[in-house]
């Protein structure tokens, strides 16, 4: 069994009864058992409810998930055990959960998890052939077999029949299942099992490619795939594989080079879960550092090894960059040309290959584990998890249902009874949950008591064994003196025997003595028996006193007896005494020495750290003298990098004059938004107001007759056409808007002469007055008035706007012509800029080439550069010899037909021909200047003058803070002022026209002139021509170009 990566270890008390709330959010806890070295099984954690089991199955290859793998857990923890728990993120978890997907009893568990496909998705990505190879090896697989359209791939195993007759029957049922698919509820993803009598089918499909496998009945189908796919570890089809470069993507982040710059970029692309490179340099010997997810994974080197790759990628000198590849891009170990590349040997190489010191060292490796230490340990849980195979079978299968009668109907108050049941199972079960949390709280404190009850045990065990000994020697001494009780007991029995037959024997004696005394009569034998009778009772007093001396000595001998015990009794309780002091010391001894050891291991340390100070002393006194060597490298180095420096400043200072008309133009291109922002803004209010006025003089006969007579604007529609055309093109419409504005102030005071009828005939409080009195002569006035304006708008109002479109049809097509002309003058710019000319001022006029308007001064400043062009040309033409002279003089020819072109178009001369530059010039159109009396035109608005106006724009200011003006329209009636009685006075104006002075023109002229006079008095050179081939290309470019 393999272990997890324990990160951060959950240090409390676990508990892994049925139900029971983890105390941390997300982690997984693995079960010890015995003295194994290997782990037995895991338990996966997710919002602190156990959610997966796997443990160890019949042998050390066979896994077990899910239900199986939770009682087995349960089994074996019913022996000794130990628990540990760690935590992790739930980015941490949804990778465990991606990589042991059959950990989890119910896939409901696993939602939201991780963002993976189908269980398909990964293993249609692998060879189809490697596939089938894989499930031979299962016992619960019969046969399978894989078929594209109809066609036969592979198949092994036993099949229920031919395989190109499954394989047509396979792909008929699996695309009607994908078809009807969509209608049941399904996303297009997944697989299909089908149970028939003792066996199971399982179909999978992907494209037009199908994967028929015939298992057991009782085989699990996610396990198998899943277990399928652990095997066939790797990836295909990835990203740049086996490239020595990999392309540049989007740029995240750019800085300098170093160990801790790679550190700062690989935090940050971890944290933003980047999908790309980590980019050392721009030169051929560049590194790429292959990133999925924000995870390195694989290297680039342009053939280096792995540790030049690693110098190169730590280099300060280089510039590194982070790229972010495409969306959906496959990144993966295959990436790239350094072979057998692995996480954690990058770890170790990036934390040791710039830096010597052993702190720094363990500090970037403390920062790197911290990053990917996670990860490590995943990698090696996937290597060993590949070499390893999940139980598939023992699920459960349906069987069929008895045949029963169909139940009777329900009536009301069975219905009622049942609610009733309901309500209190439901209160049943809060009850029963609220015990259940009362019994986990007793059960806690019961294995509380459990530990507590271990500890006194064990301690109580050192106490028997004292006592026991001490019970020991207090037997010894007890039998010691039973026996000497059982002694005496012995010796007085005898005492009383001996004197119960000395009594006995005294007794027979004097019978005996009597008898024969009696008998014999003699005195002598008489006086002989009675001294040996003397004699015998002395002895019988002697053996008393005997008697009495011993038992004496047998009570002191009790005495004796019982003072011992007292004594013994004392010395137990001193020993016991002793042996607690004994205990007490032996623990303060066991404390001292656990002082002395760790002070031992603490000087240990200090003499370590001294050896490798001085170690790191000499390695700093011989890097001092290696410092010195490339610090005299590093001068000279520094004298070269000073000149690329001066090189690399005048390269910015071109790039940023670039910059700067890059950002002059989008200065351009920004006003020229904000101004059609704002003209969009004013058309939509204008149009609501339209919509408003429309409505409100719906009633008025003026405004009837010019709403109902649509014939007389139907002309409109090809100069409409052409205004939106000339919209389209880029260019500036400043003119046109103004044409059209006036040709609408032109209409309008039209539409006022035409409204000059007595307006109180046709105000509403006559026409309310009339209709009241006389209803006839009130409709005969309305008639009338109406007829009478449609009249007018018939006659002078069409023949009005007739001239307009005319004249604005005249100004598109100066239009049209000053746009081929800004062209021209573009490409002429263009190739002043190749010849050498200010790229200030070309840059100036080429941004006023896109405004029709500013044509005169731009020719006016081009013909101005041509002029300059050719004179420095002739200077240099008489520098030069015959053959530079001579195709300078073809360059200078080419320049004078421009200029001749220039000025034959009359923009240099200051007054152009046209109806748009007289329009420019006092913004009237020529019907009004034709047709209206210079009194009767409607004066010209100073700000359109100055809208129009010939003016070069060199600078503009854009204001990006400036806020959109809010235009308010309300929907509501709004009301008219009351009309006015009196006579429409109209203004007279007189015609302004404005006659520029240049006082430039005349020194400008005078300069020509001078230039003209050198001109003709300039002669030709009498040396043959040489060939220079730059101004024969030049010259080549300037011969094609078509003005």
């Amino acid at each position: 069994m393999f272990d997890l990566p324990h990160i951060e270890r959950f240090d409390d008390e676990v508990d892994v009864s049925s139900g029971a709330i983890q105390s941390f959010e997300h982690g997984f806890i693995t079960t010890w058992v015995g003295r194994r070295k290997t782990p037995f099984g895991h338990r996966l954690v997710r919002a602190g409810r156990t959610v997966g089991w796997i443990c160890e199955g019949s042998s050390s290859t066979k896994l077990l998930g899910g239900a199986d793998a939770r009682t087995a857990l349960e089994e074996a923890e019913k022996n000794q055990h130990r628990l540990i728990a760690s935590t992790c993120s739930m980015n941490g978890l949804a990778e465990l959960a991606t990589l042991l997907p059959e950990a989890f009893e119910f896939q409901a568990d696993m939602q939201g998890l991780s963002a993976s496909g189908a269980l398909t998705d990964r293993l249609f990505a692998r060879n189809i052939s490697a596939v089938l190879q894989a499930l031979s090896g299962y016992e619960h697989v019969r046969g399978a077999l894989a078929a594209d359209q109809g066609i036969v791939i592979d198949s092994t195993g036993d099949l229920p029949g031919d395989a190109k007759e499954l394989s047509a029957t396979v792909a008929s049922l699996s695309e009607a299942m994908n078809l009807q698919q969509a209608k049941l509820g399904g996303d297009g993803n997944g697989y299909a099992s089908l149970n028939m009598g003792d066996t199971s089918l399982l179909l999978a499909s992907s494209s037009t490619i199908v994967l028929a496998i015939w298992t057991e009945l009782d085989a699990n189908h996610a396990r198998l795939l899943t277990d399928v796919t652990a095997k066939l570890d790797g990836e295909i089809g990835t990203y740049a594989e086996g490239s020595a470069t990999l392309p540049d993507g989007f740029v995240l982040r750019e800085g300098k080079g170093g160990a801790d710059a790679v550190m700062s970029m690989l935090s940050a692309a971890l944290e933003e879960r980047v999908t790309g490179h980590l980019k050392a340099g721009a030169s051929d010997k560049a590194v790429s550092l292959a990133l999925n997810n924000g995870l390195p994974v694989a290297m680039a080197a342009n053939g280096q090894s792995f540790e030049d790759a690693m110098l190169g990628l730590t280099e300060s000198k280089r510039v590194l960059k982070l790229h972010r590849l495409a969306s959906g891009t496959m990144v993966s170990s295959s990436t790239g040309d350094v072979t057998d590349f692995t996480l954690k040997q990058f770890v170790e190489a990036l934390s040791t290959v710039r830096t010597r010191s052993e702190k720094r060292k363990d500090s970037m490796m403390h920062r790197l584990m911290n990053m990917y230490g996670f990860e490590i340990g995943l990698g090696d849980v996937r290597a060993v998890r590949s070499k390893l195979s999940i139980h598939v079978g023992g699920q459960e299968t349906a069987q069929p249902l008895p045949s029963a009668a169909p139940l009777a109907g329900v009536d009301a108050g069975l219905r009622r009874r049942l609610e009733e049941s309901e309500r209190r199972t439901d209160t049943l079960m809060r009850t029963n949950a609220s015990l259940t949390t009362q019994l986990q709280d007793a059960e806690k404190e019961r294995t509380e008591a459990l530990v507590r009850l271990d500890e006194i045990k064990s301690s109580s065990g050192d106490q028997t064994n004292t006592i026991q000994s001490k019970n020991d020697e207090l037997n010894r001494v007890q039998v010691t003196v039973s026996e000497s009780r059982a002694r005496m007991e012995q010796a007085e029995e005898r005492a009383d025997r001996l004197l119960r037959r000395v009594s006995e024997l005294e007794h027979q004696l004097s019978e005996r003595a009597a008898e024969l005394a009696k008998t014999l009569g003699d005195t002598e034998s008489s006086a002989a028996l009675k001294d040996e009778l003397i004699e015998l009772s002395h002895q019988e007093a002697t053996t008393r006193a005997d008697l009495e001396s011993n038992a004496q000595n047998l009570s002191s001998i009790r005495e004796q007896i019982e003072l011992e015990e007292r004594r013994l009794r004392s010395l137990e309780e001193q020993v016991t005494a002793l042996r607690e002091r004994q205990a007490s010391a032996q623990t303060k001894s066991n404390a001292s020495e656990e002082k002395i050891r760790s002070a031992q291991a603490r000087l240990d340390q200090i003499e370590a750290e001294t050896l490798s100070s001085r170690r790191r002393a000499e390695e700093e006194r011989q890097r001092l003298a290696e410092d010195e060597a490339r610090r005299m490298q590093l001068h000279s180095e520094m004298r070269e990098l000073m000149g690329e420096r001066k090189e690399l400043l005048t390269e910015l200072g071109n790039l940023g004059a670039r910059r700067g008309n890059a950002e002059t133009e989008l200065s351009g291109l920004i006003s020229r938004a904000e101004a059609l922002t704002e003209a969009h803004e004013e058309a939509v209010a204008d149009i609501a107001e339209a919509e408003r006025l429309r409505a409100r003089l719906s009633e008025e006969p003026l405004a009837q007759a010019l709403l109902n007579d649509d014939a007389t604007f139907r002309g409109l529609g090809p100069v409409l056409e052409r205004l939106e055309h000339a919209r389209t093109l880029g260019y500036s419409v400043v003119l046109l808007d103004r044409a059209v504005e006036r040709a609408l102030q032109v209409v309008q005071s039209t539409v006022d002469h035409i409204a000059s009828t007595p307006r109180h005939l046709l105000s509403s409080e006559v026409m309310t007055l009339l209709e009241r009195q006389v209803p006839q002569t009130a409709g005969a006035v309305r008639g009338l008035a109406r007829w009478s304006v449609q009249q007018r708008l018939e006659n002078q109002l069409g023949e009005t706007v007739g001239h307009l479109i005319l004249d604005l049809e005249g100004i598109l097509e100066d239009y049209d012509r000053s746009i081929t002309m800004l062209r021209r003058m573009r490409n002429v710019l263009d190739q002043l800029g190749n010849l050498g000319a200010p790229p200030e001022e070309i840059d100036a006029l080429r941004m006023n080439c896109m405004r029709p308007e500013a044509l005169p001064n731009v020719a006016v400043e081009t013909r101005r550069l041509i002029r300059v062009a050719l004179d420095d040309i002739y200077l240099e033409a008489d520098q030069r010899d015959a053959g530079e002279a001579i195709a300078l003089e073809q360059t200078a020819q080419v320049l004078e037909e421009l200029l001749t072109q220039i000025d034959a178009s009359g923009l240099t001369k200051g007054v152009p021909r046209g109806a748009m530059w007289d329009f420019q010039r006092d913004g009237f159109l020529p019907f009004e200047r034709n047709a209206i009396p210079v009194g009767q035109r409607t004066p010209v608005m100073d700000d359109m003058m100055e809208n129009i106006q010939p003016t070069l724009v060199v600078e503009e200011s854009v204001s990006l803070d400036s806020e959109p003006v809010i235009v308010e329209v309300s929907d509501e009636w709004e009301e008219m002022p009351a009309p006015d009685e009196s006579e429409a006075i109209e203004e007279s104006s007189e015609e302004k026209r404005s006659i520029p002075i240049q006082e430039d023109r005349a020194d400008l002229e005078a300069e020509l002139a001078r230039l003209d006079a050198e001109r003709q008095l300039r002669t030709p050179g009498k040396e043959e021509a040489k060939s220079d081939p730059r101004l024969d290309a030049l010259h080549d470019q300037l011969s094609e170009l078509d003005f």
